[in-house]
């Protein structure tokens, strides 16, 4: 069984690295999101975990699919 907190860790490093590759501020992502600067903050430190609806905003926002995160964090951690 997968941990809560890893997937928050492996989300959050995924979103800030996509972040940073689309040289977006946390403040930019959020006006393209719809989202607080402070939550994509959160969601960063994995200290929140996001809602399916939330990983669409983001997806759309960075121009990814959704599925982008999932395959993401396959390769950090093992699904089993």
């Amino acid at each position: 069984m997968i941990l809560l907190a890893k997937l928050d860790d492996a989300f959050g490093k995924t979103l800030k690295s996509r972040r940073c590759s689309s040289n977006l501020s946390q403040e930019q992502l959020g006006l393209k999101s719809g989202l607080s600067r402070p939550y994509i903050s959160e969601l960063e430190m994995g200290k929140k975990d996001p809602s399916l609806f939330t990983i669409f905003k983001l997806s759309d926002a960075l121009k990814v699919k959704p599925s982008f995160f999932i395959e993401e964090i396959e390769q950090v951690i093992s699904i089993s």
